[in-house]
């Protein structure tokens, strides 16, 4: 095996990740047949991944009755999916009422972590508690998905009946986006922040560049970008028509990680909604850190 993985290139940041949550050998086009399960995943090609989480926000509604209509009554694995209600929530008509309501009882019912409305937005939550995480593949039935990619994991949107499928298999099948590094050089003037730089390169590269593509963002600049920074670059890649944007994984990241250790346990405390279940008390521990030391992709 090892003789030949000599053979293929070096994969990049995103095709290591994918590797990881590559579930069944990619399928060569050229001749329909499955390739060796040892060959290194790339760009371009076809595979079934098992993402580590999939989130899913108000259109839960809309999944629940695509899973339904596969004829599934149980989820494949209930650890792996989190519901977060966070886009209609001023909205206190019967319909939406009732549309939260229904949610909530299917997220019990199934003992998945779920967030009601004002708990806070999905994606800060999937961050910030500990379901993303970095060198880790977590999908979001969202477009804003991209935003995980600020701490080094591969975050992407997936369609609704995607999101189902993984309730209902544990996976999907995703083609690996074309991957473009964008290097950054320097350091932000005063004043600037991740938000000025996405929307610069928005500007100066404007003629579709990126659309439907994979970003890494490398260059002795990143060492310049807080998390935060960082964060919003990858949030708004989604405006450059990317699929993806992600970081490396350094000293900035992990210890942005580590400060979680202190604010998560005062934050659950303060805000903890009684409908999330214990599991998500532990997202955030000193195991993953320690990965993150030990073992580098």
């Amino acid at each position: 095996m090892a003789a030949s993985l000599l053979k293929h290139p070096p994969q990049t940041l995103i095709e290591k990740i994918v590797q990881k949550y590559t579930v069944q050998q990619p399928i060569d086009s050229s001749t329909a047949q499955k390739v060796p399960r040892f060959k290194p995943v790339y760009q371009g090609e076809f595979v079934a991944i098992r993402p580590h989480k999939v989130m899913t926000h108000d259109n839960t509604g809309a999944v629940i009755s695509k899973f339904k209509s596969f004829g599934s009554s149980s989820l494949y694995d209930s650890k792996q999916v989190v519901f977060t209600l966070d886009h209609d929530v001023q909205n206190i008509s019967e319909s939406n009422l009732n549309k939260y309501k229904s949610i909530q009882e299917f997220a019990k019912l199934h003992n998945v972590d779920f967030y009601p409305a004002g708990r806070g937005i999905g994606h800060q939550i999937m961050i910030e508690e500990g379901y993303a995480m970095p060198y880790s593949m977590v999908v979001a039935s969202d477009s804003h998905a991209n935003m995980y990619g600020g701490i080094g994991c591969l975050g992407t949107p997936i369609v609704r009946t995607d999101a189902a499928a993984i309730w209902a298999t544990g996976q999907t099948w995703w083609q690996i986006p074309k991957i473009i590094k964008v290097e950054l050089h320097g350091k932000m003037p005063p004043y600037s922040t991740g938000k000025d730089i996405i929307v610069a390169l928005c500007g100066l590269f404007c003629d579709d560049q990126v659309l439907n593509c994979a970003i890494e963002f490398v260059g002795d600049g990143v060492s310049s970008l807080s998390v935060d920074d960082r964060l919003t670059i990858s949030n708004m890649t989604t405006e450059w028509g990317a699929l993806a944007g992600v970081f490396p994984v350094d000293s900035i990241t992990i210890q942005w990680i580590k400060e979680q250790l202190l604010i998560f346990p005062l934050f659950l405390n303060m805000y903890l909604a009684p409908t999330v279940s214990k599991s998500a008390l532990h997202s955030i521990n000193q195991s993953p850190i320690g990965f993150l030391f030990k073992k580098r992709i």
